[in-house]
């Protein structure tokens, strides 16, 4: 785009009329092979880092495959803990049932009854027969409190294995989320690695083509300023005034004038760069879409326009007092004149709008002392519109 562009002043003398263009335009055709040749260097670096690239891809999925099974046996883990846990809970349920049979059987076996059943057994005996079924009740009795007891012993064996496996699964749980959080942050490293790469590269191409494009339009814009002094020259020559075809709106007279109504929203200076720039080159005049723009001055239109951070706009190249001066008439919403055309001062050239990178209904508005230039951090060969107002 014209900001891209650095375009020195020049004079339309007829002696010299020429060769700064053809010297400008040699300078241009050279960066211009400089450039291709560099961005052709990137494409090809661009096409060797593809390589890496890959390697970084195979990279990122295999520690993508290890945060997805980190993560399933997390859930497996805590899975096993929830089944661990009730598991507990019932051994210890039992545990608490069998502590309390346990505990009667000890009552029983340590009242009066039980502390002489041998001798109970005969004494109490109807016969001998009764002898032996009271033996055989006692032995039955003593195998069931065995049978508790190691019941009672192999839960709580269970229990120490289960409160033991839940704390090992705990411990690896804790282990699996730190090495889970550990994959993950490599895999968010390799990614962001990954495309550091490729935007460094991309932005680098993006930057070389955005300047070949640029010296593409500088050099358009090159040919229409010669263009427009040759025809200057030769009309200042002739004495006659420049013709020029539209209605003139503004008969107001100076070296420059004012090109639209309304209040001046900015004035040439410092900005804030928060719409990108930190010097504003020219005066921002606010006014109603639609409303008209005229030519500054005389001259001749070296391009009328669209797209870009201007939108529709417009360049005009005036001859005043033998030097040369470029003004720029920007976010317009619509043109009504075309490149080549010769204006009057005055002379309606379009319609105010907030086309290209506007914020709202205004025209903006630059002076230059010589070919257009443009930086977005300083001053250049600006010069200050409201000193003409």
């Amino acid at each position: 785009m014209t900001s891209a562009l650095l375009i020195s002043p020049f004079h339309a003398n007829k002696a010299d009329a020429a060769s700064p263009y053809t010297e400008r335009q040699h300078q241009n055709q050279t960066e211009q092979k400089k450039q291709r040749s560099a961005l052709s260097a990137k494409e090809r670096q661009l096409a060797a880092v593809q390589k890496q690239i890959y390697a970084l891809d195979q990279q990122i999925n295999g520690l993508t495959l290890q945060v997805v099974e980190n993560t399933r046996e997390i859930a497996k883990n805590k899975k096993e803990q929830q089944r661990l846990a009730l598991k507990i809970r019932k051994l210890q349920a039992q545990i608490a049932e069998q502590e309390k049979m346990l505990g009667e059987r000890l009552a029983v076996r340590q009242s009066s009854a039980d502390t002489a059943p041998i001798l109970e057994a005969v004494f109490g005996a109807k016969d001998v027969g009764d002898i032996i079924s009271r033996f055989n009740a006692f032995n039955t009795i003593a195998e069931s409190d065995a049978s508790l007891l190691k019941d009672y012993e192999a839960n709580k064996q269970q229990l120490a294995a289960a409160k033991k496996r839940l704390d090992e699964a705990r411990k690896e749980l804790v282990e699996r989320r730190a090495t889970l959080k550990q994959k993950q942050g490599e895999l968010a490293s390799e990614k962001a690695k990954r495309s550091a790469i490729l935007n460094r590269l991309n932005v680098d191409k993006q930057r070389i083509e955005t300047k070949i494009l640029g010296l593409k339009e500088a050099s358009s814009l090159i040919r229409a300023q010669e263009a427009a002094a040759k025809r200057a020259a030769a009309a200042a020559k002739q004495s006659t005034p420049s013709s020029g075809s539209g209605k003139i709106l503004s008969s107001a007279k100076g070296k420059f004038i004012r090109p639209a109504e309304g209040r001046i929203s900015q004035g040439m200076g410092a900005a804030s760069g928060s719409n990108g720039y930190s010097y504003h080159n020219g005066t921002d005049i606010a006014g109603p879409v639609n409303s008209p723009i005229v030519a500054s001055a005389s001259g001749t239109v070296i391009q009328a326009s669209s797209g870009g951070p201007y939108g529709n706009h417009v360049y005009i190249s005036h001859n005043i007092g033998g030097k040369t001066y470029t003004t720029v008439y920007a976010h317009m919403n619509s043109l009504t004149v075309s490149s080549g055309q010769q204006v009057k001062q005055g002379q309606q050239i379009g319609t105010l709008g907030s086309t290209g990178n506007s914020t709202g209904p205004h025209l903006h508005f630059e002076i230059h002392d010589g070919g257009y230039q443009y930086s977005a951090s300083g001053r250049t060969n600006e010069i200050d519109p409201q000193s003409f107002f």
